[in-house]
Parts: structure tokens; sequence; C-alpha cells
């Protein structure tokens, strides 16, 4: 027979004194004398899942977990949990969810929403009061402000349920507010709190208090690889029944561990129990879940029993059930699986230039490699990458050959630099219908002196040393012999590092690579019969012809584009790869779209490397020059910033395609300097610009009055020539320049300024000559730099290689549009001499002429940037060339 519930609390009462609180007991008997026995359960509780994460790895069930860990997650996410236990075991954390969050663009916002049934088997009647255990259905909507743009790792969220109920008397129609927070502090610490119906549901008439749900999750060793967590759920003990408020105090712990896509978890949680009998005393009980988790990129999964212990008075000790969980992403997780045999993976370099595009090619082959991941398909179609950054490519699929991958080059004709690349592919295959022209390399360098000279102009330049072949440009009608010279020896030196590779690639003598080259351009049917390619196919006849040469059915794929998750609660250790591109101008970085102008200044690169030497997550610097080289001012500032990085983490340079003159000054700044053996650098000099304007005013009938007080008050204007006194104040600046450059230079190399002097001069010098006079360490990119750099550093790759993040960050949107519309170019083109304003110092060319002067625009891209973009005469450190892949 079942006791009324005015009996019980008198029984209660009488045991006070007893293990818990008469409140407490209280809300046990009442539980009991509803004939309700079992888990005391509030029915505003979500169904049991594998493992509970209110601190930790966000994921879909954050919704109704913690809502401010969606603001954590980088792509699409959706997760269906289910926990089903047998009628013996009392337990009511049965039901099934499913669960689905986005991030906004540009992760401003992330939005989530959910949906569970629940449900409990009764072993008991319900007596004459609502027991909870009918089933009901609750709707949850959450968002997520992350705040980790202005706060590191901090988040907030929020989240609104209604449960919905055609027979549940207790549950029907309740709504709940919960609001949460989670800090992931650093890469071993997070701590989250949330508190769950702040707006105190109605449940039978009844106010239920808020329960708070704090956890503390802990990685020792900075990584996903082992995780411990603690955390509570507390709820005031004033509700007079549990399942409308819950056990008051239930502490719970979990371990998870493991690594590649594999993880064993277990976690245990205090929960209370009450006799079906209509005993009145409440018993403490286990709650434990075990399980493993697998996952690969994109669907992942975790199922495990779970198990009661000291439950035996309830009859429902040992295993009570099971609970599991389906996980779909946009995220790339963690691979546990190897890469299926049939998939081909696709790379195109179509399009694209850039060291970050460059970069973003060369880790997906080196992961490629770690995974053994079978065929690779590269398409060279028309990009703008250089000799040397092909080279860096060159050498990644090297690697991804030797750890046992295979190659497939494909050429849609192609120049002599394209050719470079695919010889070192297993497979070389070419359109039939495209001719091969790898007809060999071209310098093309344009001198304006006659014209000038015409226009009554004349190059008042002053430069030090023989070899700095850019004063050259703007005074004579061809190079001098010694730039001559240098210019053949640079060229010649990187045609035979690439006649050698590719006859080493394809088996053949360097002077037959030399015939191919000078018998060029071929057909592709002759390029066949030649052994210069291995087969013809047209781009839709690939599938098949790899299926025939391998002997296997293929999926040919390209290379996921969906962001990789981190599992890192914060940005890890990593090495910051800083990019440095374009002319070295004082002031701000910018870009001129319509003349495909990149200018590095030396303010924003300088505010970056302070940001980098302060971050703690970056624990090494790799330099990344690709820069003919400017202002000598905006060298030096960088120069500075990097000298005082180096006292607190290791500074490693990369050089690119190019890195002469002030790019080369910037480089001694760094500890190691690895260039590509085709790369261009050197060109150790200094020259003031300076043109003499006054005879083309004087043609057209226009005087200058130039009124000065001081005798080289006017030295820097343009409108008259250099008087001997100016002229050696300009050679007096200028050699102090070149003599700090050739200092710097001394110092960084462990070399005497008479052996820099020696091996300076403006000459330019190849990746290949620099490393035997002394000028680089090592020959290599990128990724032997960041190698280095992380060596240096005493950090462990681990098992997915060196993390490594590229700055300045990729601009925004709002960037993007300002930089198209060219409302923040600094086009000043001579605006004011030598820090005198004046009056009127617009823009000559004016935004619309640029934009429709486009034989103008075509003779700006062809003079060095950081000329015409200057405030006036100063001293450069700057080499001009070009070399073309005619074709």
């Amino acid at each position: 027979m079942v006791r009324r519930a005015p009996s019980l609390l008198a029984a209660v009462q009488a045991r006070r004194g007893a293990w818990v609180l008469a409140g407490l007991v209280a809300l046990g008997s009442a539980s009991a004398s509803a004939g309700n026995g079992g888990e005391a359960r509030s029915v505003l509780r979500d169904a049991d899942r594998p493992y509970t994460t209110v601190a930790g790895d966000p994921d879909a069930s954050a919704v109704v977990q913690n809502p401010a860990n969606l603001g954590y997650l980088a792509g699409f996410n959706a997760v269906l949990d289910f926990a089903i236990h047998s009628a013996a075991s009392g337990r009511r954390g049965n039901g099934v969810g499913l669960f689905a969050a986005v991030p906004l663009p540009w992760q401003i916002l992330s939005l989530g929403i959910g949906g569970q049934v629940l449900w409990r088997e009764q072993t008991t009647a319900g007596g004459n009061f609502p027991t909870g255990d009918e089933p009901y259905g609750k709707l949850s909507f959450a968002v997520a402000v992350p705040l980790m743009r202005w706060a590191r790792g901090l988040s907030l969220g929020m989240s609104y349920s209604r449960l919905f109920a055609p027979s549940n008397t207790l549950a029907r129609g309740a709504n709940q507010f919960d609001l949460a927070i989670s800090w992931q502090a650093n890469r071993y610490l997070t701590l989250a709190l949330a508190a769950r119906g702040l707006n105190a549901p109605r449940l039978e008439g009844q106010r239920v208090p808020v329960t708070l749900d704090p956890e503390l999750a802990l990685r020792p060793l900075g990584t996903p690889q082992l995780e411990f967590a603690l955390g509570m759920r507390s709820t005031p003990s004033r509700a007079p029944s549990a399942q409308i408020q819950g056990w008051p105090l239930q502490p719970r712990g979990r371990i998870v561990a493991g690594d590649r896509g594999v993880r064993a978890y277990i976690e245990a949680e205090r929960v209370a129990y009450f006799d079906d009998a209509g005993g009145v005393d409440p018993f403490d009980a286990v709650r434990v879940s075990v399980g493993l988790q697998f996952d690969s990129p994109h669907v992942g999964g975790a199922l495990g029993p779970s198990l009661g212990l000291g439950t035996q008075r309830g009859g429902g000790g040992g295993l009570q059930g099971a609970a599991g969980r389906l996980r779909v992403s946009h995220e790339r997780y963690e691979d546990v699986l190897p890469v299926r045999p049939r998939r081909v993976t696709r790379l195109s370099l179509a399009g694209k230039s850039s060291d970050r595009e460059l970069a973003e090619l060369v880790w997906t082959l080196d992961e490629l490699a770690r995974r053994r991941a079978g065929v690779t398909l590269v398409e060279l179609g028309e990009s703008g990458f250089g000799l040397a950054q092909l080279e860096e490519l060159r050498e990644a699929l090297l690697r991804l050959r030797d750890g046992g991958g295979t190659i497939v080059a494909y050429l849609v004709g192609g120049e002599l630099s394209d050719y470079f690349l695919a010889s070192v592919a297993d497979r070389v295959v070419a359109h039939p219908e495209v001719r091969l022209s790898i007809v060999g390399f071209a310098q093309r360098t344009f001198y304006w002196g006659e014209l000038l000279e015409r226009l009554g102009v004349k190059s008042e330049f002053v430069r030090i040393a023989e070899y700095k072949g850019t004063p050259e440009r703007f005074a004579r009608d061809g190079p001098s012999p010694p730039v001559a010279a240098a210019n053949r020896t640079l060229l010649t030196d990187r045609w035979n590092h690439v006649v050698r590779l590719v006859g080493r690639a394809r088996a053949r003598d360097p002077a037959v690579v030399s015939d191919w080259v000078d018998a060029a351009p071929w057909q592709p049917e002759d390029a066949r019969r030649r052994g210069i390619v291995d087969d013809l196919a047209f781009p839709d006849e690939l599938d098949a012809e790899l299926e025939a040469w391998l002997g296997r059915r293929v999926r040919i794929e390209p290379p996921p584009k969906a962001p990789t998750r981190s599992a890192d609660w914060v940005e890890p250790a990593h090495v910051a790869v800083l990019h440095i591109d374009g002319s070295l101008v004082t002031g701000s970085s910018a870009r001129i779209p319509l003349l495909g102008i990149e200018l590095a200044g030396s303010d924003t690169i300088s505010k970056e490397i302070e940001a980098l030497r302060d971050a703690g997550a970056v624990k090494a610097v790799v330099v990344r020059i690709n820069s003919r080289g400017g202002s000598v001012r905006a060298a030096e500032a960088i120069v500075r910033e990097l000298e005082l990085t180096r006292e607190d983490k290791p500074v490693v340079v990369s050089f690119g395609e190019v890195a002469t003159s002030g790019g080369y000054l910037i480089a001694t700044g760094g500890q190691y300097i690895f260039a590509n053996a085709t790369t261009v650098t050197g060109s150790i000099g200094v020259f003031r610009p300076k043109l003499d304007l006054s005879g083309m005013l004087d043609r057209f009938g226009v005087g200058v009055d130039i009124l000065s007080i001081g005798e080289r008050a006017a030295m820097a204007s343009w409108w008259k020539p250099y008087s001997e006194s100016e002229r050696a104040a300009a050679m007096t600046g200028i050699q102090g320049s070149y003599d700090r450059f050739v200092d710097r230079v001394a110092k960084a190399r462990s070399m005497t300024p008479e052996e820099v002097d020696a091996v300076g001069g403006g000459r330019l010098w190849s990746g290949v000559r620099a490393a035997e006079v002394g000028l680089v360490d090592r020959y290599g990119g990128m990724y032997d730099a960041v190698a280095r750099a992380a060596r240096m550093a005493g950090m462990n790759p681990g098992a997915r290689g060196i993390p490594v993040r590229h700055y300045p960050p990729p601009p925004n949107l709002l960037e993007r549009l300002r930089a198209l519309f060219g409302l923040e170019l600094p086009i000043r083109l001579g605006a004011r001499e030598s820090g005198t304003p004046l009056a009127a110092a617009a823009d000559p060319l004016g935004s619309r002429a640029l934009s429709f002067a486009d034989p103008l625009l075509r003779a700006l891209r062809l003079l060095p940037a950081a000329l015409w973009l200057a405030e006036g005469p100063e001293a450069m450190a700057l080499a001009d060339f070009h070399i073309e892949f005619e074709g």
C-alpha cells in the first residue's frame, strides 16, 4: 500500500539527522510517495549521451549541453544521440536527440537547433500523482556569440527549449531558457558554466530553481590525446519533487584518451535512486558510461554500454543499457581510416601564384605523404608560379613519391617551367592537341635612357657598386658590361639546374634535354615518340588512362576543401610564417589591383612582427621573403623588429622566387637562411633615384623658380640638376647606407666586410651560387624552413606534423572591397619632395585616369613600384629584373 505524502513527511521529520538534510529527504520521499521509484531526475533534463561535454570539444549537441561551445565550430555539424536502458534499471535517461549547428559567415554567430524524444520504462504504477515518465518531446534553439576577436578563447551562448507532451502533464508546455559561457584559457585548460532554467520554468504550477552546471576540463599533454574533466549539476533544494527538480548535487568526471581518430572514454556521475517499494530513504548510486569513439573526416560515431554501481536496492545494478552517437560534419576530423585505394587526388595549379597558395599545395602533398595516399594527379594549368616556387612544389612531390605515393602529371601545352615540375612524376600525360612549348628562358629588361634624353630628362641617379643595374635603366640604352655579365651568369645557373634535374628525372643526359628545348615547340605526338611525355589524353579521358595504367578502377577527386577541425581548445603552439611580398615602402602595406602590385609597408610588417614576438602560441617565426627590395629605411625598420624577436624565439628566413637588395637586407634579421636553387638573391647595393626634369620643362616653355635658403635645401628636387656639392652629399648618404648594409650582412653571415663587398656590389646570384659564396645556409623552401624553426624551438611534430599559421591573416571582405575600389592606395607618384610638402600635391593620374589609361598602366607595371610610389628621392636597395619563359 502506498503511503500518503503527509505521513511520509512526518516519518522523514522523525528521522531528521540522518545522512541527508530534511529538505533532501523531503524531495526523495515525495518522489517515492508518488509510487515513482528509480532515478531522481527532472523532466527538464535531457537524455543521456555517451559522455557529457560542458567544457571540451564542441559538436551540435552543444545546443543543449552548452550553447556557448557552438562558437568554436568552423563548419556545419550534426549529431544523432541515443540512450536506451532496461526497465529494471529505473533509469530516466532514455531518449533520442537530433541536433544541427552552423556558424554564420566570418563566424560572427553560430546557430543551432535540436529535437529530442524522451521516455522511461515504468516499473510502478503512477499512483494519483503525475510521474513524468510518459513520453514527451523537447525542441531547442541556440545561438552562440564567439568573442575570440576581443577576448582569447571566450564564447557566450544561450538557448531556448519547449517541451511537448500529449499525455505527460508534468512536462507539457514547459519553457526553459539557458545561458552559458565557455573559456578556452589555453591548450591545457577549459572552463565552462551553463545556467539552466534561468526563467524558473513552471511544472505542475511549481517553479523550478536554476540549475548550475560548471565543468573544468584538463589536457595534461596540451593535446587531445588525454583529457580529464570534472563537473557538477547543482540545484538548490526548494522543489518538492525529484521529477520537477532532480537531485540537488550530482558530481561527475570523465577521461577521454586516444589518437588518430580513435578515442576511448569513461564517465562516472553520482545519481540518486528511490525504492519502487515506497521506501523513504534515497540512496547513492553511480552511473558509468564506457565506450569507443571513431572518426573519419566527415562522419564519426561513439558507442558503449551504460553501467550502474550501487543500485542493488533498486534492482538495476550492472549493465543497464547503451548510449551512442553519430556525427556528420563539414569540418574534417582526423581520420582513422586509410585513404581508399581507388581514390586519385587531383591538384590543380590553374590560377595560383602566391606563396600562400604554394604553401597550401605543399602542405597538402605532405599530408598525403603522411597518410600514404596512393595516387596524386597534378594538373599544370595556367599558373603564375615562378621557377623557384615550382622547385618547392617539385621537392614536395619528391617527398610524396619517396613515401610510397604515385604521381601523374597532366600537361596542357606548357612551358619549360611546367615541364620542370612535371618531369618528377611517375607518368607524364599531355593534351593531344596542344603543342609543348618548352623553348627555354629569356630575360627582358627595358632601358629608358635614350627616350628620357629625347624628352629632355636627365638621369641623376647615384649608386654604390658597378653591378647595381637598376639605375642603368634610366641612364643607358643597354646594360653595362659588368651588369650584362652578371645577368648572363644568373640565367645560365638557372638553366643548368633545370636541365640537370629534368635529365635526372627522365633518365636522360642533360645534353638530350638541351636538344629537346632547342627543337621545341613539340607537337604532342612527336613529344610522346621522343619520350618527352609518356602518353596523350583529353581531360575527359584521364580516368580511363589512369585505370589502364594502374590496372584498377579509380575515382579522381580534388583534395577536401572543408575546414580541418582543430581539436585544440585554443590556437596551438605553432610556427608562424610571416609573408613579406612586393616592393618595400615606408608606411602601410597595400595592394594595387589594377597594376597587380604588392607593397610591403614597414609599419604594417613591424607591427605584425611585434605581435608574433608577444604571442605565446608562436614558438618560432619563419620569414618568407618574395621581394626585390625598395626603401632602405623600410628594410632597416623590419630588420630591427626581427632582431628583437630572435632574442626570444627562433627566426628562420625562407627565400621565395626573389629576395634581393632590400629583400636580402631583411634576411640579416634571421638566424638561418633557406633558398631554392633557382631563387634570385643578393644585389647587395644601394642607389638614390633622381631625375632632372628641367630640360623637359624648357622644351615646353615652362619655367621653374626654386627659392631656397641653405646650400643644399633643394638637392632632392626633380626640377633641377645636382650641383657638385649636392651630388657629393647624395653619394655620402648612400655610402653610409651601403656600409650599414655590408656590416649587417657581415655580422649575420660571419663574414668580414671585405668578403661581403666582394660578393656584393649589387651582383645578383642564383640560390646555387649564393650557397657557394656564403649568402645562404641551405637549399630548401618553406617546408624545410618550418622544420628547422620547429627543431630550434624544441617542438614535437606529432602525428599531424608541425602546426603552421600564416601571417598577416588574409584580408576580410571589407578590406578586399576597399582595396578593389582603391580607397586606401598610397599612390603618391612624387607628390612631395624630400619632406617638403606641395600645396596641391594631388595624385597627377587620379583614380579615373588609372581606370582607363591602359597604356600608361602597362608602362607603370614595368617600372619598379618603389620608385614611382616613393614620396621623394631616398636611398633604395632595389634590384629590378624579369626572367620570362618564352613559349
